[in-house]
């Protein structure tokens, strides 16, 4: 099987949940894990994705988190695959999102860049309303999720497997606890 991590806004590969992830699936010979960094562009973010799943002669899962989660739950509903999302972006939080436009510089690698009114039009693009196959996602929420309305996110994911945790916050610092649970889910 191929896991392909998707990390959130203004993150990368070398964010902690990817780095914790690498560690945990190396161990394994039956996986193979992959997390790209992801271009800016939504758009082209989609079709490093679904490059990236088409090229897989395995079975794939997916793994988002925050917009990271948003990109996996367009890409499984797509594919039919599973994924797992952690804090994620849904559809309701888009619009409330145009924040985002400007300039900002990235987490792990430093480097500078604008997201435009462009980007953020191809964002609101990936909004999917309902689900087809809502049993193939699980959804890890922390209540304290300081960045995104968790209720929207309840609302989203109703019909599908949904593990909230009281406090916390949007980065999930505790996210290696849920190791064991996102491999029973994804195998």
């Amino acid at each position: 099987m191929k896991i392909i991590y998707l990390h959130g806004f203004n993150s990368s590969s070398k964010s902690t949940k990817a780095q914790i992830l690498e560690c945990y699936f190396q161990a394994r010979e039956d996986i193979s894990f992959i997390c790209p960094d992801l271009k800016v562009s939504p758009n082209t973010a989609i079709k490093q994705i679904e490059n990236l799943i088409k090229s897989c002669k395995s079975n794939v899962a997916l793994i988002g988190s925050s917009l990271g989660g948003l990109y996996a739950t367009y890409a499984s509903e797509r594919f039919n695959l599973k994924s797992v999302v952690i804090n994620p972006v849904v559809t309701s939080h888009l619009n409330e999102m145009s924040g985002l436009i400007g300039q900002h510089t990235n987490f792990h690698t430093g480097e500078k860049y604008f997201f435009s009114n462009k980007n953020f039009s191809e964002l609101k693009k990936l909004a999917l309303n309902n689900l087809k196959h809502p049993l193939n996602h699980l959804c890890l929420i922390k209540l304290g999720d300081e960045v995104l309305d968790h209720k929207k996110t309840l609302k989203y994911f109703s019909n599908s497997l949904v593990i909230t945790e009281n406090q916390g916050n949007h980065s999930y610092e505790d996210f290696s606890e849920k190791i064991s649970l996102i491999n029973d889910f994804l195998f």
